[in-house]
C-alpha cells in the first residue's frame, strides 16, 4: 500500500511538471553582467591597458586563450607599468573592475588593507 501511494504521487508529480514546462525566454536579450579574467599571476597598470601575465601558454579563455601575456584595454593615458600584484580574479564590472584578493591585506598599489579592490573605467 505505502509502495503504491509513493508511485501515484511520483506519476502525479511527474504528470503535472510534464503538463507545465518552463515558459522560454523568447525575444529577448540577456547582458551578461561581469567578465571573470581568473587569477593572472601578476596584474600591470600601463595606464591605457592592463597586462595581465598568466604564467603559462594557456592564458585564460576569457582573455587570451593560447597565450602567456594579455592586453585589456582600458581609458586612461599610457604611463609606466604600475603592478597591481597577484589577484585571485580580475573582473570586468562593465563600469568598472575589481580585483579580489583573497585578503584583508590586498595590495599596496591597489587597496592596502583592503580584500577587494574596485578601478573605475
Amino acid at each position: 500500500m505505502f509502495f503504491s501511494a509513493r508511485l501515484a504521487l511520483f506519476a502525479a508529480t511527474a504528470a503535472l511538471v510534464a503538463a507545465n514546462p518552463v515558459a522560454e525566454v523568447e525575444g529577448q536579450t540577456l547582458a551578461k553582467r561581469e567578465t571573470s579574467y581568473g587569477n593572472p599571476d601578476l596584474v600591470t597598470d600601463q595606464g591605457n591597458r592592463f597586462k595581465l601575465n598568466f604564467g603559462s601558454t594557456d592564458g585564460h579563455p576569457n582573455a587570451c586563450p593560447g597565450h602567456y601575456i594579455c592586453y585589456i584595454p582600458r581609458n586612461g593615458a599610457a604611463h609606466g607599468d604600475v603592478s597591481l600584484g597577484n589577484p585571485d580574479d580580475f573582473v570586468d564590472e562593465g563600469n568598472r573592475w575589481r580585483l579580489n584578493y583573497g585578503s584583508t591585506g590586498g595590495h599596496p598599489n591597489a587597496c592596502d588593507g583592503h580584500y577587494i579592490c574596485y578601478i573605475n573605467k
